[in-house]
């Protein structure tokens, strides 16, 4: 009779105290915001051959330097969001008169979607992999090795220019998202990465990354 009440009494202790420890370590939707907070750049070269390498970094610095001050403007993801769509016509024609001023016969296009990353790591934070909005820059047959980072928040400035934001760009993302970031939150990091996987992998959508 004793063991049993013992029991009685256990088991739903040892369930909330299970309970209280999965709510605290699961990702919240402040967490997956990062997926919806953050704009990646995307530049593809035509190849791998060494000219078409140094064109992609050459696009990649212009694109910076041209664009980089104006697109930093943007303090919440809905202006970033709307002044990169606003900005790609502008962007793509001046993109392709730059690679025909090198005498490059390829073309490039851009767009703006939706698209996988693996997990990144940089010096202070990490970005979990996962679907992220994206710009694409598309030389030619957009085949060789790539490059891409962080267009908003601010991150990519200091690539070109000396215009890098003096709180590393993260102000822009709310607490919960800096914390998961810079490794606040490291079961919820691997949680969410994970969650995402599984949206991948449902959706059969796996883009080729290079």
């Amino acid at each position: 009779m004793f063991s049993f009440m013992k029991k009685s009494v256990v088991l739903p202790v040892l369930a909330i105290l299970l309970a209280t420890l999965l709510l605290a370590v699961m990702p919240t939707e402040a967490d997956a915001a990062i997926y919806t907070d953050t704009i990646r750049l995307h530049v593809l070269a035509n190849s791998d051959s060494e000219e078409d390498q140094s064109t992609k970094f050459a696009v990649r610095d212009d694109l910076l330097l041209t664009y980089g001050s104006v697109l930093g403007t943007a303090k919440t993801m809905e202006e970033a969001e709307s002044l990169v769509r606003r900005m790609i016509p502008e962007m793509r024609e001046h993109v392709n008169e730059f690679l025909s001023a090198r005498g490059v016969s390829d073309t490039a296009d851009i767009t703006f979607s939706v698209e996988w990353y693996e997990t990144r790591v940089y010096e202070t934070f990490t970005l979990p992999a996962g679907y992220y909005p994206s710009l694409r820059v598309l030389i030619g047959a957009a085949e060789g090795r790539n490059w891409w980072c962080v267009m908003f928040p601010p991150l990519c400035l200091d690539m070109a220019t000396e215009d890098a934001p003096a709180d590393d760009g993260l102000g822009a993302y709310s607490e919960s998202e800096r914390r998961l970031i810079s490794g606040g939150y490291r079961v919820r990091f691997k949680l969410l990465e994970a969650v995402s996987g599984m949206f991948r992998e449902k959706s059969g959508t796996d883009p080729k990354r290079k």
